[in-house]
């Protein structure tokens, strides 16, 4: 029996599918197969950034919706809706650019 070691992660898993969509059977796809096969490899992506990113974005929103006084991002976005006075919304847009940063850090693009 395998160590518990040897047994792929949700990355590791995530990343083989992907590379197999892309380099097995996406070459043979046309038409709408072709289109469906890159939304699932782009879907697929995004998972595997969310995994990544979840601990860090979960710590960075906590202390962002804690510093704007919103329970969550719903509340965020209903006050965001409703109006900002301008010093409102510098501050909104301060605290949501710390948020950005963990974004674009997962991404590769920071």
């Amino acid at each position: 029996m395998p160590s518990h070691a040897a047994v792929p992660g949700h990355d590791e898993l995530l990343t083989a599918v992907v590379e197999t969509l892309r380099a097995e059977i996406l070459p043979e796809a046309g038409g709408r197969a072709r289109y469906l096969l890159k939304a699932c490899v782009a879907a697929l992506e995004t998972v595997r950034r969310d995994l990544a990113a979840g601990p860090e974005r979960e710590l960075v929103d906590g202390a962002v919706f804690a510093e704007l006084g919103v329970a969550d991002e719903r509340a965020l976005v209903a006050e965001i809706r409703a109006g900002l006075d301008p010093a409102r919304f510098a501050q909104v847009v301060a605290a949501l650019g710390r948020r950005t940063e963990v974004e674009l850090r997962v991404l590769g693009r920071a």
